[in-house]
């Protein structure tokens, strides 16, 4: 038996001891997740930790002070200073990444917050089982699935309020941008190439969910028809790039964002001639795609905008100030709003 086993048991056996203590009456709340289950959770949320980064990260929306851990660590200026500092226990979120499962039980959280479509997800709630530790899963592989995830996780953590804040506007957010894109002519349409990898030829296919906020904003992916895995960043050439001629590129790395104005092989790329590529903003957790986080919603606000400028009256200065304000609970000023965007 290794020590690492003989640890995981002990921590088991105090897990089991705390139940009984608290037998009769402190786990009494029975909710249903996203996947239909029905969930016994205790009747005080207070400390959660979640299996990765997107939940995580909404969780963080909702509350930062009830996270107990993070999947990898968090540094920026517009993060609350207590989740910086929280101990770092990993997580599931590709290439084999998996949480420290040692650390997670002996951090012993009230509730863990997962996903049905982690392939791991039986074997992790099994474990977490011997330890008496309820595991409620929230489906949100799309974006237009958010607002019942943030009212589902309001519900768990006895936030009712404030997650019907947010919800109400990722909604209004969706039905703001689908009434825009419905009016644009399918002949009107951009089309967008999204430039992932240090040389820009790594991107996403047409349903992939690392590129959802170019359909949802009106626009038409140009690697339409790509190969789809849940990890993404498909290998294309540069003719390929060129061949598809868009009209506008959003590009992942700030590496490569410096240099595609200077790259012969770009030059001749509608986008590029006609300065419409954009560096997508990443602070203080990426806008547009990895890992596809609650921020996307400010991110669908700036693509839509973006592509179909005259069609839309808001000021993306003040948005990104009012989103902050409200998901992150962080007055910004004018000058932040416009330096978290200035790349674009």
């Amino acid at each position: 038996m290794t020590c690492v086993t003989k640890r995981l048991i002990a921590f088991a056996a105090v897990a089991c001891a705390s139940v009984l203590l608290l037998a009769g009456g402190a786990w009494a709340r029975r909710i249903t997740d996203m996947t239909g289950r029905v969930v016994a959770i205790p009747d005080t949320i207070e400390t959660v930790y979640a299996a990765s980064p997107p939940e995580t990260m909404l969780v963080y929306a909702i509350d930062p002070m009830l996270l107990a851990g993070l999947n990898f660590p968090l540094k920026d200026k517009y993060i609350d200073a207590h989740t910086l500092n929280l101990p770092v226990i990993g997580g599931y979120f590709g290439q084999g990444k998996t949480p420290n499962l040692e650390a997670l039980v002996a951090l012993n959280p009230d509730i863990v917050i997962g996903r049905k479509s982690n392939p791991l997800s039986g074997k992790f709630e099994a474990f977490l089982r011997k330890f008496n530790i309820p595991v409620a899963n929230i489906v949100i592989d799309r974006l237009d699935q958010y607002p019942e995830a943030i009212e589902l996780l309001g519900h768990i953590f006895g936030r009712e309020s404030r997650a019907k804040e947010l919800a109400d506007y990722t909604r209004k957010t969706f039905a703001r941008v689908k009434a825009v894109t419905a009016s644009i002519p399918a002949e009107k349409r951009v089309k967008v190439y999204y430039a992932e990898g240090n040389d820009g030829l790594r991107t996403e296919g047409g349903a992939s969910i690392h590129a959802e906020l170019i359909p949802l904003a009106g626009g038409i992916n140009a690697h339409h028809g790509g190969v789809l895995t849940r990890y993404g960043k498909e290998k294309v050439t540069l003719e390929t790039v060129i061949a598809y001629q868009p009209e506008v590129i959003f590009v992942e790395q700030p590496d490569f964002y410096k240099r595609i104005y200077s790259s012969d092989g770009w030059k001749s790329i509608p986008a590029v001639k006609n300065h419409r590529v954009y560096l997508v903003p990443r602070r203080p957790f990426n806008w547009f795609d990895r890992p596809p986080s609650f921020m996307r919603i400010l991110g669908l606000k700036w693509v839509a905008d973006i592509l179909y400028p005259d069609r839309y009256d808001w000021d993306m200065e003040q948005e990104c100030r009012e989103f902050f304000h409200l998901f992150l609970q962080k007055d910004i000023s004018a000058q932040d709003a416009r330096q978290l965007m200035s790349a674009s």
